[in-house]
């Protein structure tokens, strides 16, 4: 198992300072770096373990490997400079930019007692969000979260997230616009809201950086969260984040004709509740447009 702290495991410094200015920032902030049975550690304190990898087809599959191999534990965490493969919420394609955040982080095993044992399944996507939207707040950023996986700042998507359990195993796989957004003419014909790229005050260096801020704050918000606020609080405390509440909306299921409705909250496991004329519905599945003027 790899020890806390940060490691190259592929291409070394020098090849990663030079896919993109921001990855320079982060490897002159994170220096010196030392060879280290057969990779790059960083001199600088890390709570979590963070791995490095130069290029891969999906940081998830890189980190399942890792796991499999021993040498992630909870809380560990893969960052890529350049992802080939990245996908999104229904294995659609996520547009990989060079100096965004593409990673995946080990997520802890479930709770085996206290109220969150049976309801974290269900909420897991949107605790993961809250832990998100936590950690930039704290760095200046004014996040909302679109359910069930996305991020927006000013009504624009700038990150997502996604979730995958294996062998007993949840990886959460996040990426964030930092250094650019796909073109409009990139998007899908129905995506929701248009790409933006991530503004952030007070962020003094790239992928690296954030995603050690974001592990380090996503630990402390997540243990906290677990040990003293109970499932029904949480809900609360998620939906003044939640985007487009109180918005009229389309609604697309499936093959189901699509049909508006206006966001209303969530439901105790994590549905989206919304208000189709007089009668509230629950939904679990599916995309959801914002219609009108905010």
């Amino acid at each position: 198992m790899l020890p806390p702290g940060i490691f190259i495991m592929d291409g070394g410094p020098d090849r990663l300072c030079a896919l993109h200015p921001s990855w320079d920032e982060d490897i002159r902030f994170f220096g010196p770096w030392e060879r280290e049975g057969g990779m790059w550690r960083s001199a600088s304190d890390c709570a979590s373990s963070i791995v490095v990898v130069e290029e891969c087809e999906t940081t998830m599959e890189t980190a399942r490997r890792l796991v499999k191999d021993g040498l992630l534990g909870e809380w560990g965490a893969v960052v890529g400079g350049v992802q080939t493969g990245g996908r999104g919420q229904l294995r659609r394609p996520w547009v990989s930019l060079p100096g965004n955040l593409h990673a995946s982080v080990l997520l802890p095993d479930p709770p085996a007692g206290g109220a969150w044992a049976e309801a974290l399944s269900a909420l897991l996507p949107l605790v993961v969000g809250y832990m998100a939207c936590v950690a930039l707040e704290e760095l200046g950023v004014s996040p909302e979260l679109k359910w069930p996986n996305d991020i927006l700042q000013s009504g624009r998507k700038v990150g997502g997230m996604l979730i995958e359990e294996r062998d007993g195993k949840v990886i959460l796989g996040l990426g964030l616009n930092l250094a650019g957004c796909p073109a409009e003419a990139e998007m899908r014909e129905d995506h929701s809201a248009p790409a933006g790229r991530l503004a952030i005050p007070s962020l003094p260096g790239g992928a690296l950086t954030l995603l050690e801020a974001l592990v380090s704050r996503g630990k402390s918000v997540y243990a906290i969260m677990l040990d003293e606020i109970p499932p029904t609080r949480f809900i609360a405390m998620i939906e003044r984040r939640l985007a487009w509440m109180g918005r009229t909306i389309l609604v697309r299921e499936g093959n189901e004709a699509p049909f508006e409705a206006t966001v209303s909250g969530l439901s105790p496991d994590g549905g989206l509740v919304v208000l189709r004329g007089e009668e509230e519905t629950v939904l679990y599945s599916g995309s959801i447009f914002p219609l009108g003027v905010p």
